[in-house]
């Protein structure tokens, strides 16, 4: 196996590693806290999230992407970002500071006044750590990388738990969301050996900023819509509605965010190294996206099907309005890891410009599905983001197959046998909605889902099964391994 081939299978295991434990450890922190908490608290912090995922894409700046896609990147390249973006981060929190109280008058919420101006605090906090993040990425470093995250997660789930036990309401989350960023920071500093040279460089700026314009505005334009609808729902109807859809969308984000970053991060600077061979991209391009599909087609599926038992065992009762925007949202996310996989292509072959392009069209057809959807309220939003998610894997996809020979009708053909049995197996589970007690009913959907689901890859060879045995086999050496026939 080519070492490139073996460091992206090794990368691929530990940054799912950090994603499943980072969303494992904030799932059962927000179990906790939805326990504790009033929807109302979700839903301010809700109304938060745009202004730090916009400010974010700003401190970013594309230049981490430019960095990983730069072939011959050196100490005066990372000064030049690490130093940009800190200046960023301050200048950004101090706007946003100045801006509370017109964000507290726009939401009709007092309290987002001084919410606003501790919670962006994690910008300025977050930028000291951005280019250890991106050194990490470069080396294929992902075990590094894990190890912060997980344990930055914990201790600020430790945070927020404390908090809400002494009864400091919405201010609990705030101070676990500070604390991602304060312990991450920290630990990136303690875990990587590089520090920041005292250099400037205008030259290195201009050559890596030509590049990461056109992702910063790309960046700027993905954030903004990312949560645009939090913005919407949390302007035109209560804190409670924007809580209970708030909730969905982080429950269905821990798996969709978990696979879609794990892949991104990895394959970005793995197939960065294969750039100019269309052929060795197209064909490892092709095993992704079916293993993509093998994974989350029956997960999201799965997870529409037990939605009411699901919530209400982790979150209570009072959170059961959740249950058809999850359910929807569950459909969005089947194809949301497909349109994101298809847009790194992009990144991949340097074409921000055509990245930039894209996420402009796209984003007028989101404008076009909140304008229609409103008029059915919040279901009717989530039911445009299904549409919009849809739209965006066929843009994206047409642009794949321009760029690597890896057309709309290959990749459906690829996913096409994969979606057919994610079906069948929802058919089975189905019939534990007969069962009437929720427990009882939820352990027999997941067991027959998973068996079921099983039985049918090994039954039409699905080959994603096979590639992920390998890969097991890869980052666990087992001696029995050798007695698996593949």
């Amino acid at each position: 196996m080519s070492e490139l081939k073996s460091q992206t299978i090794k990368g691929v295991f530990w940054s799912f590693l950090e994603k499943f434990g980072s969303q494992f450890i904030l799932l059962i922190s927000q179990v906790i806290l939805a326990r504790l908490l009033e929807p109302e608290d979700f839903g301010l912090i809700g109304m938060l999230a745009i202004f730090i995922g916009v400010s974010q894409a700003f401190i970013d700046s594309g230049f981490d992407n430019a960095l990983i896609q730069k072939k011959d990147v050196n100490q005066t390249d990372y000064s030049t970002v690490f130093y940009f973006n800190i200046a960023i981060g301050f200048v950004l929190y101090f706007l946003l500071f100045a801006a509370a109280p017109y964000i507290a008058d726009f939401f009709h919420q007092p309290l987002l006044i001084d919410l606003t101006r501790v919670v962006c605090l994690v910008l300025a906090v977050n930028s000291f750590g951005l280019i250890h993040l991106v050194k990490f990425k470069i080396e294929m470093n992902f075990k590094s990388i894990a190890q912060v995250v997980v344990i930055a997660n914990f201790l600020s789930a430790f945070v927020g738990i404390g908090m809400a036990l002494l009864n400091f309401g919405v201010w609990a989350l705030a101070g676990q969301i500070i604390g991602i960023y304060f312990f991450r920071t920290v630990l990136f500093w303690i875990k990587s050996s590089w520090r920041p040279s005292f250099i400037f460089s205008i030259q290195s700026f201009k050559q890596l900023f030509r590049f990461g314009s056109k992702l910063l505005l790309s960046g700027i334009i993905s954030q903004t819509f990312e949560n645009i609808y939090l913005m919407v729902i949390g302007r035109m109807f209560s804190a409670s509605a924007l809580g209970f859809y708030t909730q969905a969308k982080k429950l269905q984000q821990v798996p969709v965010t978990t696979l879609a970053q794990v892949v991104g991060n990895v394959t970005f600077p793995a197939f960065s190294k294969i750039q100019d061979d269309n052929e060795k991209l197209k064909q490892g391009f092709r095993k992704l996206i079916k293993l993509l599909v093998f994974i989350n087609f029956p997960l999201m599926l799965g997870l529409a099907v037990v939605a009411k038992p699901l919530l209400v065992l982790i979150l209570g009762a009072k959170w059961l309005p959740s249950v058809p925007y999850f359910q929807l949202l569950c459909i969005a996310g089947m194809i949301y890891t497909l349109h994101a996989s298809n847009l790194n292509i992009l990144k991949v072959k340097g074409r921000s410009d055509l990245f930039l392009y894209l996420e402009i069209v796209k984003k007028s057809i989101v404008i076009l599905a909140i304008i229609i959807g409103l008029n059915w309220g919040i279901m009717g939003l989530v039911i445009g983001q299904i549409c919009t998610s849809f739209i965006s894997f066929f843009i994206n996809a047409f642009f794949t197959g321009k760029l690597i020979a890896y057309t709309i009708p290959n990749q459906l053909n690829d996913i096409s046998q994969t979606f057919l049995i994610s079906l069948l197996m929802v058919a089975f589970m189905m019939t534990g909605w007969l069962i009437n007690n929720e427990i009882l009913s939820l352990s027999y959907q997941i067991l027959v889902g998973i068996g079921s689901y099983l039985l049918l890859a090994i039954a039409t060879k699905q080959e994603a099964l096979t590639d992920g045995l390998l890969i097991l086999k890869e980052v666990i050496p087992l001696r029995r391994w050798k007695n698996i026939k593949y």
